[in-house]
């Protein structure tokens, strides 16, 4: 395109990437608060039978194993949902002036604005100009692309974390029920 003018299909395929990474988030988000869900049931289960664990040294690290993994599946799952993003230092080459003093399409943009009107102008100033409605909704891709990878960084540490807690207290039920049953006695689970 020329004098700020882009080809409908460079746009709408920048429009398709951007609902494409926005949809990945609402997937990560959906995903970690289910494998949070998962942790909290197993938690509750581990609190009706805890009592009934033997104090032996395999059982003491069996548990301190399990609570470790617990701790780190919840934080990674929750950094999951709500990761820390940090902005680098300007690149080299990329002049201050060149960026847009505010963004006026992004919801953390949205806000610095005093007034309606000021968001206004500046909506009205990016829209009417083709090249810098696609060179926004470019910059908004690479931003969510870079939130994505840290939320499906977070989100695969915390799979991994979940499955393990709950193999661990799998692994400690058959432990307690085969420590029982060895004895000849099943464990009241009330």
């Amino acid at each position: 395109g020329k004098g700020g003018q882009v080809s409908q299909e460079k746009l709408s395929l920048v429009l398709r990437m951007f609902d494409d990474e926005t949809q990945l988030i609402e997937r990560a988000d959906k995903k970690a608060i289910a494998l949070l869900s998962i942790v909290g049931v197993f938690m509750v289960f581990f609190l009706v039978y805890y009592r009934l664990i033997p104090v032996n040294p395999t059982s003491t690290a069996l548990i301190a194993v399990y609570f470790t993994c617990a701790i780190f599946a919840i934080t990674s799952l929750v950094m999951s949902i709500r990761p820390r993003i940090y902005h680098g230092k300007q690149k080299k080459g990329v002049k201050k002036e060149d960026l847009p003093p505010c963004d006026p399409t992004f919801f953390t943009e949205i806000c610095k604005f005093p007034d309606v009107a000021a968001y206004r102008a500046a909506l009205e100033e990016v829209i009417s100009n083709e090249q810098a409605t696609y060179d926004t909704y470019t910059r908004q891709v690479f931003q969510l692309a870079q939130i994505n990878a840290v939320k499906y960084r977070h989100l695969r540490r915390g799979t991994f974390l979940t499955i393990a807690t709950v193999a661990i207290e799998l692994s400690l039920v058959i432990y307690l029920f085969t420590n029982f049953m060895g004895v000849g006695l099943m464990p009241p689970l009330v």
